[in-house]
């Protein structure tokens, strides 16, 4: 088996990794700039811009897909944005999402994964016959796309109809995995929040352990799974409470809507 991790420098993609090569799989951890430092015969790390198709190419020369035959190919990337469009006293319409939460969550997955099912196509075409599953991190309130983060769950969006239209093509050997998480504690997340209280956060390790064993596993065609630590002061019906969201938003990421400006 084959695990190939994008945005394995961040805590989560880490501690995927360490879990990974501990079990004896094979990995390929992914990265921009920043190196991991993970050292491992299990353990391959390449050095790649994912929203530029041929620096994929060019990084993945090397991988031969055809001596497994199990691929697993993991997206770990992507940040949120506080977008408050003007409230309150109204949310203005979303008219599409923005470069970069679109960059960072969009075109560093779909073009890895594009990559990859053309290299399996290929190696199956020649009956090598391998298994291939997607899986993303995604977040819990996507369902609901609440108006402050609404171009990220846009975009998570977008990775599943990309899962999904990849298991229609291929139905005998695509399958695929979101794991939808609650607010996790990593750098990124604390950049976009430096202000917000945390102690009812994720860690990244216990995201990694109650996903593992779905993420190895190839027994659903597609499935999702939430990872939730829920704060005290969360109820039913929070994710569609602009009040709510907006106040405490404004609070843990010190930005306030336009209009009280």
């Amino acid at each position: 088996m084959l695990v190939v991790i994008a945005g394995v420098a961040g805590e989560i993609g880490t501690e995927f990794c360490k879990v990974i090569i501990k079990k004896k799989i094979d990995c390929i951890g992914v990265v921009r700039n920043k190196k991991t430092g993970v050292e491992s015969p299990f353990y391959k790390e390449v050095i790649c811009e994912l929203s530029d198709e041929r620096q994929i190419e060019k990084a993945f020369l090397n991988v031969d897909f055809s001596n497994y035959k199990k691929i697993i190919f993991l997206h770990t990337i992507g940040v949120d944005q506080f977008d408050p469009r003007g409230y309150p006293p109204r949310v203005n319409p979303m008219n599409t999402i923005p470069p970069d939460v679109y960059n960072t969550n969009v075109n560093t997955f779909k073009y890895l994964l594009r990559y990859c099912v053309n290299k399996i196509k290929n190696n199956n075409s020649k009956k090598i016959k391998t298994k291939f599953k997607v899986a993303i991190i995604a977040g819990v309130g996507d369902k609901h796309a609440p108006f402050v983060i609404e171009s990220f769950c846009e975009a998570k969006f977008i990775l599943r109809q990309y899962i999904q239209s990849f298991i229609n093509l291929y139905p005998n050997w695509i399958s695929g995995l979101s794991i939808n998480v609650t607010s996790t504690i990593t750098k990124s997340a604390l950049t976009v929040r430096p202000y917000a209280n945390t102690h009812f956060w994720l860690k990244p390790d216990e995201v990694v352990k109650k996903s593992t064993k779905d993420l190895l596993s190839f027994s659903n065609k597609y499935k999702e799974i939430d990872i939730v630590k829920k704060s005290p002061s969360f109820f039913q019906g929070y994710y569609e409470n602009n009040k709510i969201l907006y106040d405490k938003w404004s609070k843990e990421t010190g930005i306030e809507g336009i209009d009280k400006k």
